[in-house]
């Protein structure tokens, strides 16, 4: 538009700020604002876009560490499946225990750091414990051993074997769990 302005008597003319009102062609003012509006949107999903990757990084990290934390138990758990695969229906004395206790403290201190299976591990130590003293006691010298005697060593070695098989089943439930954080991760 164009306005009229009077100073001293004569008429002034005045334009008007926006392209438009003066009378300039539609076309590159508009080709402006549908670019302006491109990159306001075209800035939007990348930024949408960035977050997604970062969210995605941090889940990838988080299931990284969680993988990381479970891999030392699962290790020590496969040691010990397979020392009690070893003793199956064999009764064990001392000798046979012996390695058998550096795991459980392996164990006992993963179930400390571990939290996403630190009720499986404890489970385990618990059971391990139970296992643990059922040890026989050291064969005697004497190569007559008397019937009491025999059935007490008897009875001994089955509650073993019973702990045995608890133990194996919490090592086993154990892993199974490991392997499912692992997949889930």
């Amino acid at each position: 538009m164009l306005y009229a302005r009077f100073t001293n008597g004569s008429p002034q003319m005045m334009l008007s700020s926006t392209p438009l009102a003066s009378g300039a062609a539609p076309g590159p003012v508009i080709v402006g604002l549908l670019s302006g509006l491109a990159g306001i949107v075209l800035a939007t999903l990348t930024l949408r876009h960035h977050r997604q990757v970062w969210a995605w990084t941090r889940r990838l990290r988080a299931s990284d560490d969680v993988g990381k934390d479970l891999e030392d138990p699962a290790t020590y758990l496969k040691e010990l499946a397979e020392h009690l695969s070893e003793r199956a229906q064999k009764p064990c004395r001392e000798a046979e225990f012996a390695p058998l206790h550096r795991l459980r403290h392996l164990l006992d201190d993963a179930a400390a750091d571990a939290e996403p299976i630190r009720p499986e591990l404890r489970s385990v130590v618990e059971r391990f414990d139970q296992y643990l003293a059922t040890m026989l006691p050291p064969a005697p010298i004497a190569t007559r051993v008397a019937a009491t005697e025999h059935a007490a060593q008897l009875a001994t070695a089955m509650r073993q074997e019973q702990s045995r098989v608890k133990l194996k089943e919490a090592v086993s439930a154990a892993l199974q769990r490991i392997r499912v954080l692992s997949r889930t991760s």
